[in-house]
């Protein structure tokens, strides 16, 4: 089980990544908690923008290494 969690993972991280965002997004804007820790919900998008960059950077990384090995 864990096995096939791990090749589905590894075989599709911009789907996975884009995933977490979506969770990320989903816990920032119905978690009551993450709105007053955070102060304002500019804070919480900002901080999920910076969040889901930085995932789609390191998402598309791994797709041209697969893609596009360095010689």
């Amino acid at each position: 089980m864990i096995e096939t969690v791990r090749s589905i993972v590894r075989d599709n991280p911009v789907r996975v990544r884009a995933a977490v965002g979506a969770l990320l997004v989903l816990v920032g804007q119905y978690v009551p908690a993450v709105k007053e820790l955070a102060g304002s919900d500019t804070v919480v998008d900002g901080v999920t923008l910076v969040l889901l960059v930085i995932l789609g950077e390191s998402a598309s990384r791994k797709v041209a290494e697969k893609y596009n090995p360095a010689e």
